[in-house]
Formats: C-alpha cells, sequence, structure tokens
C-alpha cells in the first residue's frame, strides 16, 4: 500500500514567476513537450522528492529557467484538488516569484517566453487559478506594503518604482502621494547619481536604492506598511 502510495502522489512545485516589460506585468511560461497537454502552454514546475528541500528546489528552478541570482520568492500554498492532473492525484506546492527581466537569460533549452498576465492564454491543468491565485497574494502584499523591487533595477527613479506598482496594481497613482508615502519610511537611499542617457528637457531624475537592512529591519517590526 505504502509503495502503491508513493507512486500516485507525486508532489511537485509550481512557480508563477512575476517579471516587468515594457511597464506590463508578465508571467513566464513554457511550453510543454510531453503529454499530458503536449504543446499547450504550462507554469514552470519541477518534481519533489522526499528528501528535497522545498524552497531549495524552487531556487534551483528559478535560476536554471532564468538565469537569476537576484529574486524574491515566496510560498503560495498547496493545490490539491483531485482532478487537477488526468494521470491521478498530483499535489503541487504553488510559489510565485519576482525577477528583473532585465538580468534574466532563459534557458535556451526549454520553450520559455513572457505572456502579459492580464492576456494570459488558457494554460495545463490548473495553471490559471495558480495564477490567480498569487496575483492576489501580490495584489494584498503590494497595496499594503512596501515591496517588489526585486521587478526593477538596483538604482532607480521614483518614476520607475511609481509604474512599476501601477503595473502590478493594474490602475494609476497620484504621484504625489506616491512619493509622500515611499518617502516616509527612510529606505529609499538617494545615491547622488542621476538617470543616464537622459533625452528629455529638464534635469535629469535622482536615482534611488533600496537600504534592503532598513528595509528588513522595519519590515521584521511591522513598520513597513
Amino acid at each position: 500500500i505504502r509503495r502503491q502510495r508513493q507512486m500516485c502522489i507525486r508532489d511537485r512545485a509550481t512557480c508563477v514567476i512575476f517579471g516587468l516589460i515594457n511597464n506590463k506585468l508578465c508571467i513566464l511560461l513554457q511550453r510543454r513537450d510531453a503529454e499530458p497537454y503536449k504543446n499547450s502552454f504550462s507554469l514552470p514546475a519541477c518534481m519533489l522528492y522526499p528528501n528535497d528541500v522545498i524552497e531549495d528546489r524552487v531556487d534551483e528552478l528559478i535560476k536554471s529557467i532564468c538565469g537569476a541570482e537576484d529574486f524574491y520568492r515566496k510560498q503560495i500554498r498547496a493545490f490539491t484538488d483531485t482532478a487537477r492532473h488526468p494521470l491521478g492525484r498530483v499535489i503541487s506546492i504553488g510559489f510565485y516569484c519576482f525577477v528583473n527581466t532585465e538580468l534574466c537569460k532563459l534557458n535556451p533549452n526549454e520553450d520559455l517566453f513572457w505572456s502579459e498576465y492580464r492576456a494570459l492564454p488558457p494554460l495545463a491543468f490548473d495553471h490559471n487559478e495558480i495564477s490567480s491565485a498569487a496575483h492576489r497574494r501580490v495584489l494584498t502584499k503590494m497595496s499594503s506594503q512596501l515591496a517588489g523591487f526585486e521587478l526593477i533595477p538596483k538604482k532607480f527613479t521614483l518614476k520607475q518604482l511609481q509604474e512599476m506598482y501601477e503595473a502590478v496594481l493594474g490602475h494609476n497613482l497620484d504621484k504625489r502621494n506616491f512619493r509622500r508615502k515611499v518617502l516616509r519610511h527612510s529606505v529609499i537611499l538617494d545615491t547622488g547619481e542621476h538617470q543616464s542617457p537622459w533625452f528629455e528637457s529638464g534635469k535629469a531624475p535622482v536615482l534611488y536604492m533600496l537600504d534592503r537592512e532598513t528595509y528588513n529591519r522595519n519590515r521584521s517590526l511591522g513598520t513597513i506598511y
């Protein structure tokens, strides 16, 4: 019975990898090369084995397909519907991830591409449901917290930061209120540098960067919101 159970339950980790392209929130998809759902689109996933540390396996997956070293990863929940896989019961642990697409080098051995989140095609299994669950978690997080810095360059303008938030949240934000909220936490540092090249009239925008140590300390104290 134990052996049959191990053969029946094939645990997996499924990852919703978010990135920004042209100020649009995108998700990394891959085309399946095997049944079930051959030639359809799915989220990146990996098998989980008894001795695996799940977070380590997910990090390996992200690095192997994105070529990214600096990213944010968070678990969503377990997806356990008995009908989610046509070959039998398969439990999947869902994660979402933020990466800077400009630093990604997609694995050429995988059929990978970025798809705008709000125009996702039908995905294999329950991957549309997993994508929606990830997006809800992200919306909840970023509606109340400073987050998402992994989506943009390490040095950024306040305009880039606001555009990132608008892409994630799906609506425009008041410039003055947004900047006041961001700067009041004292976790965004003025680098003394300016955006270059700068082709518009007027002074080039200041570049900021996240004070990661202060940010992590304030977040642990619950003062980042």
